[in-house]
């Protein structure tokens, strides 16, 4: 049995109680953090969630109904299997990941955290590298060690692998590894041993309990944490589809720079090398150009060893945004100004509701060409319209569907659809508080003429629907910002499907994830999001506190 002295129960009490408010439906980090400052303690946090009748019911049922045993015994299971664990408000908490408005409220780790400075880079790229790509991972990580630099990575194969490998080598750094999945996992298999050598000389980190295994939801989620522990994230070798995309969104996001080897720019496919540079990725050729560069953008966050200092969460929060905040002197700290902020809407399932309006119109459809009579209660309407008329019996659904679904479609809109009031009401308390407003939807623009009243779509500054994107939300959200002239990272994409997150995701913006639409809380928790809202009443001005820490 595993003996634990006081303080050691309170801080796994203290755990237990921050995981079971953060398995609440719709409650993330940034909430939790929100709701911390205004309830003073974790107790404080549960004791309103089931008390305030503004909470929704299955967030009350969650708090009430899982014992928090069941997530002690998860905590006692992290210390007895070795492994340790960081606090949101521990001062050891790294401090790098402290600037994270959404940082891991508990952060699993096996090894040693004490050697990960704050100078630190994310070397990353893919799993299948040229040789000549393991070459430059293992010439960049042996800089990093030489340099006194904490080399950070994502133990994937390929590249990641070569860089934690190359730290190791004869005279070691301190390298850490974040993984996605929890830390009773190793992924891939063929690299057990560093999961074994690393801690020696570092950490395996993870933000995933005990019992999450690796799942196609939780590899950006690792890219997220990965960058924001280090400074500045090298792609050496990429290829499109790899998850160092990913991380640079995420980089350009938490304003980390990004830096690609030129070689990705002379060799295969390089569109997704060049779309990262118009985004501001720097080009580099050699490791010194990359410390130029962080010392640059970083100011006074990147010290060498002999001058390194420990802040304060404030403090380091002064030094990103700005010396107005802390009274730091100026010289060397960028000045960062509030910029304006934009809110992109998914239409369908967010602001209005078209389910009725396309169960009658293909009941319509189906009636007309099987001869019976097609209750529209009987159509589903979550998948293909082309394949639910299959489903019903009508036959060349395909023609049929493009000669007579738009027609009937707008027949059925006039009585059928459905707009949600309080988002409208949302939409115009927001415009009034000065939110740039944008809907980018799938719908083509015949149809998503049909969704809304004309007095709601003039609440939005610019509106793309299929016709404008060709099919991709990402593409629109970012003809968007560039339209409004408002930075990713102050612009989130509210939407109610995976897609409507993964568009998010790609593009750069925090995602919103609504539960009143076509996906229930199941389906969207398990892709990255900053907030998940149970009711269209809770798009209001207080979301953007939530989300931007107003």
């Amino acid at each position: 049995m595993t003996v634990f002295s006081a303080s050691d129960s309170s801080r796994l009490e203290r755990a237990a109680q921050a995981l079971r408010i953060l398995d609440a439906p719709t409650i993330g980090p940034h909430r939790l953090y929100k709701l911390l400052d205004a309830h003073g303690s974790l107790a404080g946090v549960e004791r309103h969630l089931v008390s305030d009748d503004k909470v929704s019911e299955r967030v009350q049922e969650h708090i009430l109904g899982t014992p928090l045993t069941r997530y002690r015994d998860l905590m006692s299971e992290v210390v007895a299997r070795g492994d340790d664990f960081r606090l949101w408000s521990d001062a050891d908490y790294p401090a790098n990941l402290s600037l994270w408005g959404a940082r891991p409220a508990v952060l699993f780790f096996r090894g040693d955290l004490s050697h990960l400075a704050r100078r630190s880079l994310a070397l990353v790229g893919r799993v299948d590298p040229s040789p000549e790509g393991r070459s430059a991972a293992h010439r960049f990580a042996r800089h990093c060690v030489e340099d006194g630099i904490t080399v950070v990575s994502g133990l994937a194969k390929g590249i990641d692998a070569a860089s934690h490998r190359a730290t190791l080598e004869e005279p070691p750094g301190y390298t850490y590894a974040v993984v996605g999945h929890g830390l009773d996992y190793a992924y891939p298999a063929e690299n057990r041993d560093l999961y074994e050598a690393i801690p020696q000389r570092g950490a395996v980190i993870s933000q995933f309990p005990l019992g999450i295994g690796p799942q196609k939801w939780t590899f950006p989620a690792r890219n997220e944490a990965m960058c924001t522990l280090a400074l500045g994230t090298v792609i050496v070798e990429g290829r499109p589809g790899c998850g160092s995309i990913i991380q640079a969104e995420f980089s350009f996001k938490h304003g980390r720079p990004v830096f690609l080897l030129s070689r990705n720019l002379r060799q295969g496919d390089t569109s997704w090398a060049r779309e990262l540079v118009a985004k501001g990725a720097i080009v580099v050729e050699r490791f010194e150009e990359v410390l130029e560069v962080v010392q640059e953008t970083m100011g006074e966050l990147w010290q060498p060893p002999a001058q390194e200092t420990r802040y304060e969460q404030g403090d380091l929060l002064g030094l990103l945004h700005g010396p107005e905040q802390t009274g730091l002197p100026e010289e060397g700290i960028r000045v960062r100004t509030t910029p304006e902020t934009a809110l992109l809407f998914d239409l369908d399932g967010v602001i209005a509701d078209s389910r009725k309006s396309t169960a009658v119109a293909l009941a319509t459809i189906a009636s007309r060409h099987t001869g019976r009579r097609v209750d529209p209660q009987t159509v589903d309407v979550a998948g293909s319209p082309i394949k639910a008329l299959a489903a019903l019996g009508v036959p060349n659904s395909k023609d049929i569907y493009r000669a007579e679904y738009d027609r009937e479609f707008a027949a059925a809109s006039k009585e059928h659809m459905r707009v949600f009031k309080d988002a409208v009401a949302g939409l115009r308390a927001l415009r009034q508080a000065g939110v740039h407003l944008g809907a980018i939807t799938a719908q083509p623009k015949r149809r998503a003429e049909r969704l809304l009243p004309a007095d709601v779509k003039a609440e939005f500054e610019v509106f793309y629907s299929w016709t404008e994107t060709s099919g991709d939300k990402s593409v629109g959200i970012r003809k968007a910002l560039k339209a409004l002239n408002v930075p990713a990272s102050r612009a989130a994409y509210i939407g109610d499907s995976p897609s409507d997150l993964e568009a998010a995701r790609k593009a750069g913006v925090l995602g919103v994830g609504v539960l009143w639409g076509f996906s229930d809380h199941a389906t969207l928790s398990r892709w990255p999001h900053e907030v998940m809202l149970n009711d269209p009443s809770e798009l209001d001005v207080e979301l953007l506190a939530t989300l931007f820490d107003d």
